[in-house]
């Protein structure tokens, strides 16, 4: 899966852990929902594209084509990803693309860890998928989560106890989201309140990780605001050109396969090195991404985060930004003052302590 948040808050946490003297493994479990992207002649069943495209070799052939000609300006970046994870992930020999699999052959450890990103968000294939409530492997086999994030205001009724089932196996349960401890609350499943894993690195050793990355000329030159909008949000757009209006800065733009045309610089190749160095020199970072957003309050940006537009997964956004005192740098329509980041990196080292709590007493105890 070729996700920024995705692989930085990997490396994170199997970082972190390590400090502590865990050897640690990340299993290498791809199921196809997340293989669509780069495999050639893949259709999901859930596509528009799937009835008409799917009934014959031909027309497969066709719609092969016709997504290679969309995506082909995004092989760089996911080059990038896969060096990112050779250089920086520690996976299990093992590969595994269905829970058949990992029923059938179970990684060994003394714990299994779920977490983190929205891999409990039951909007989306993975949130519904056994594999990410640990189903596997020994019973004895102790189970955590660390900073699962639900992402949704609410489960489904007709999945209530189905969730309820599969965390009953967990010893101890963290999220991400202050909304996530409510809704497992009331479910009866206790759930304690974490950062999400990029925050139990330092500034420093981010910082540290981005100068690693290839840099794009016309940032190591100019100053940018950079954006990273994978929807092409309208109100994004304006409130950039009131930005760009006011500071006369260049637009950068993290793109997939579709440029932002009003973005004076548009990067498809960025890999998640480039990404943290693209966050670590802009003069202001305006998005819709939650790490987006995790990076900037890290290496202390002024930035600008916006709702995704017809998606129901905002609340570990507000909840992030709520506690931290950072509420009017959501859905704003007015360039701010800039953040007093005293403040926040007090309030954000609190709540680092009590994360690195929860993983110390979730690992440690009775081992």
């Amino acid at each position: 899966m070729y996700n920024y948040g995705a692989s930085l808050q990997a490396f994170a946490l199997q970082y972190y852990l390590e400090s502590l003297g865990h050897k640690v493994e990340i299993i290498d479990y791809l199921p196809y929902y997340h293989q669509s992207r780069y495999n050639f002649l893949y259709i999901p069943l859930d596509s528009n594209h799937y009835t008409l495209f799917s009934s014959n070799g031909f027309m497969r052939l066709v719609y092969g084509i016709l997504k290679n000609l969309c995506i082909f300006k995004t092989w760089g970046r996911k080059k990038k990803f896969d060096d990112f994870t050779k250089s920086f992930l520690k996976l299990t020999s093992t590969h595994y693309e269905t829970i058949e699999e990992l029923r059938d052959n179970p990684p060994i450890a003394d714990i299994y860890v779920a977490g983190s990103d929205q891999i409990w968000n039951t909007e989306m294939y993975n949130g519904k998928d056994p594999a990410y409530y640990l189903d596997f492997g020994n019973s004895s086999t102790k189970r955590i989560s660390y900073a699962a994030s639900i992402a949704v205001g609410k489960i489904g009724k007709d999945l209530e106890d189905v969730i309820r089932n599969r965390l009953s196996k967990f010893s101890q349960i963290s999220v991400r989201e202050a909304s996530g401890v409510d809704i497992l609350g009331n479910l009866g499943i206790k759930a304690e309140l974490v950062l999400d894993p990029v925050f139990l690195l330092e500034k420093r050793k981010w910082l540290n990780m981005a100068t690693k990355a290839t840099q794009h000329p016309e940032t190591i030159k100019s100053r940018y605001i950079l954006v990273y909008d994978f929807l092409h949000d309208d109100r994004i757009r304006m409130f950039v050109a009131k930005l760009k209006d006011q500071y006369g800065v260049l637009v950068v733009s993290i793109n997939d396969y579709r440029p932002l045309n009003y973005a004076d610089v548009n990067i498809n190749d960025a890999g998640p090195l480039e990404f943290l160095n693209l966050v670590a020199n802009a003069d202001y970072i305006v998005s819709n991404s939650f790490h987006a957003t995790a990076f900037s309050i890290i290496l202390e940006k002024e930035f600008y985060v916006y709702p995704l537009m017809g998606q129901n997964n905002s609340s570990r956004m507000e909840d992030l930004l709520r506690g931290l005192g950072l509420e009017k740098r959501f859905n704003s329509s007015e360039i701010q003052k800039n953040i007093n980041y005293e403040i926040v990196k007090e309030l954000l080292d609190n709540k680092r302590v009590k994360s690195a709590n929860f993983i110390n007493n979730s690992c440690f105890h009775n081992m």
